[in-house]
């Protein structure tokens, strides 16, 4: 049905565009009447169309739509509907015979180029469409803004984070985009991962001037604040690194998780556990943190008190369900009951913990991917800082992870 309704569609721009342009036509010449090969090529897509050969249907409607100034938008609105539609190679067919015309309109010419460029990239010809939106930029004017935005996700996608920065620093020229959210927020990631690119080589000074970089996009860039906190911690600055990760709790406690290790390596080495298991009382109660009262019912049951962190964990769990927290319960109950009981408890504990494998604990909330691992960058839509935990399930401490 949807193919149906798409070659209807195609079949209306097109006779919007032929009647146009006949119309054109007549007004420009009106002692030479319109040809018939042109309609004579309309039915014959048509007839194309109802014997179920839609390529050979769309080739001949792109030859009945004559290109002049009235129908020049009805060929752009035609490449982006074959595009968005999978028929990419027929989008760029379109798209390039108006670029290829000599007397093609100056203003159309960006326009035609920016199209083109989408279709090389929707078919991961990137080259070409870096090639295309500088030749954009090149003429200026009001299209060089939107090259701009197409050049950051080339880059991004190829992953030339100092080009990606310098296209969105003059992106952001723009009165229009000066504050907004995502493409800050996506500039503040390029730098962090040039800081990690650094990080990896031992070089800190520059993993510090990128993340310094990164704050001037987001100031509250939770990524830069994780990075710095990791190079405060390996350079043996462990209350700076505790400063960073208190931040970001502060800002974003959705990612306690991220910083619970972290926070523990740091507290341990001063050997205050006992500032540490304050800490985590204060994430169950205040953050509603699993990974939280996990970490510190582990903490309580290495101490031989496991009544104490089996209560700490039935009371969080009939407030947050969570399947982390009840396979933890479990292990520290099988410590406590008779050897029959112990063998019914690790039958559910076996049921929990196959049902947690097969569980996502992230989704996307932008285009709704799931993933048992947090990235930056959703691996499916490539939007960035869409990844957030489900609500439903726990938030288990995991390494974060590129993409």
């Amino acid at each position: 049905m949807d193919s149906i309704a798409f070659y209807m569609l195609l079949l209306v721009a097109v006779t919007a565009g032929w009647l146009l342009g006949r119309f054109s036509a007549a007004k420009s010449s009106r002692e030479k009447p319109p040809s018939l090969d042109l309609f004579q090529n309309y039915f014959v897509g048509l007839n194309y169309l109802l014997n179920d050969e839609p390529d050979e249907a769309i080739d001949t409607f792109i030859k009945a739509l004559e290109i002049n100034s009235e129908t020049i938008e009805t060929h752009l609105a035609l490449g982006a509907l074959l595009r968005r539609r999978g028929k990419v190679d027929k989008a760029i067919n379109v798209h390039q015979a108006l670029l290829a015309r000599p007397n093609l309109e100056p203003n159309f010419t960006n326009l035609v180029r920016l199209q083109l460029a989408l279709d090389y990239i929707a078919a991961g010809l990137l080259d070409r469409a870096e090639r295309l939106l500088k030749e954009v930029l090149e003429d200026g004017g009001e299209a060089k803004w939107d090259a701009l935005a197409q050049l950051i996700t080339i880059y991004q996608t190829e992953k030339e984070w100092e080009k990606a920065i310098a296209s969105s620093t003059e992106l952001l020229k723009r009165p229009r985009y000066k504050k907004d959210a995502e493409l800050l927020g996506s500039a503040a990631h390029f730098c962090c991962e040039l800081a990690e690119q650094y990080l990896q080589n031992n070089q800190d000074l520059q993993a510090r001037a990128e993340i310094k970089r990164a704050f001037t996009f987001e100031r509250k860039s939770v990524r830069a604040m994780l990075l710095l906190a990791d190079i405060e911690q390996l350079e043996g600055n462990y209350k700076a690194a505790i400063k960073e990760l208190l931040r970001i709790r502060g800002a974003k406690p959705e990612f306690v998780p991220q910083l619970l290790e972290r926070l523990k390596n740091c507290y341990m080495h001063f050997g205050s556990e006992d500032e540490l298991e304050k800490l985590l009382k204060a994430m169950v109660a205040d953050d509603s943190s699993t990974e939280a009262a996990l970490m510190l019912a582990k903490i309580i049951s290495e101490k031989s008190k496991n009544s104490d962190a089996i209560e700490l964990l039935k009371k969080h769990l009939e407030q947050f369900p969570s399947l982390n927290a009840l396979i933890e319960l479990l292990n520290l109950q099988l410590d406590s009951v008779d050897e029959e009981v112990a063998t019914g408890l690790k039958s559910l504990l076996n049921l929990v913990e196959a049902q947690a494998q097969k569980s996502s604990e992230y989704q996307c909330h932008h285009c709704g991917f799931e993933t048992k691992s947090f990235f930056w960058m959703c691996p499916s839509c490539k939007k960035w800082d869409e990844i957030h935990p489900l609500s439903v399930l726990p938030n288990r401490q995991t390494s974060i992870t590129n993409q």
